[in-house]
């Protein structure tokens, strides 16, 4: 198991600036992939793994990442906002709307 004692030290940082825009392609991702937790997931289970995960991407997940000269979730928070928006739209389209035309073919949770 890798420990962040363990992890080189680097002073890698992302190049460019913030992603600060409020819709861009990940806007999409996120839609489509909050579409299909509301459409398999209980609502309210599956907006809490989407909301909680923005912050995990932003605050632990990256570090880690960027430490391995990997750039990854190098976002502003109005941009993370946006996401969490998308994602909340994707969920109640998923419950609302895709569950009535098709019925999911299992549940989790």
């Amino acid at each position: 198991m890798v420990y962040l004692v363990d992890m080189p030290k680097t002073s890698y940082r992302p190049r460019g600036k913030r992603n600060t825009k409020l819709f861009d392609t990940w806007s999409l991702v996120h839609l489509a992939s909050g579409l299909l937790t509301g459409w398999l997931v209980d609502p309210f289970i599956g907006l809490i793994i989407l909301v909680l995960y923005e912050p995990f991407e932003n605050f632990i997940l990256s570090p880690i990442l960027w430490r391995f000269n990997i750039s990854y979730g190098y976002e502003s928070i109005q941009n993370s906002l946006s996401d969490i928006f998308f994602d909340c739209i994707g969920v109640a389209l998923g419950y609302y709307i895709l569950q009535s035309l098709i019925t999911p073919p299992f549940r989790l949770f």
